[in-house]
């Protein structure tokens, strides 16, 4: 299933870099400004801000991937 990888940088308290990813059907958000409008109100959500810990969300610094089909690994 195609979807959209949406990455926004994240800081610590102590300065420490970090990342957090949403993804995104793209049957549901078929645009790259779809998705990354829906991310920039996610970031904001409660549970966003509890899985970083707290962590400074930058989404002026977001970045949109487009996957074609998720990723079938086995370990």
């Amino acid at each position: 299933m195609a979807h959209w990888e949406i990455k926004i940088p994240t800081v610590t308290a102590d300065q420490r870099p970090g990342v957090q990813v949403f993804t995104y059907p793209a049957e549901r958000w078929p645009m790259e400004s779809q998705a990354r409008s829906q991310a920039r109100q996610d970031v904001d959500s409660a549970d966003a801000i509890r899985h970083r810990r707290g962590a400074i969300a930058r989404p002026e610094a977001i970045r949109a991937i487009w996957h074609e089909t998720y990723e079938n690994r086995e370990f």
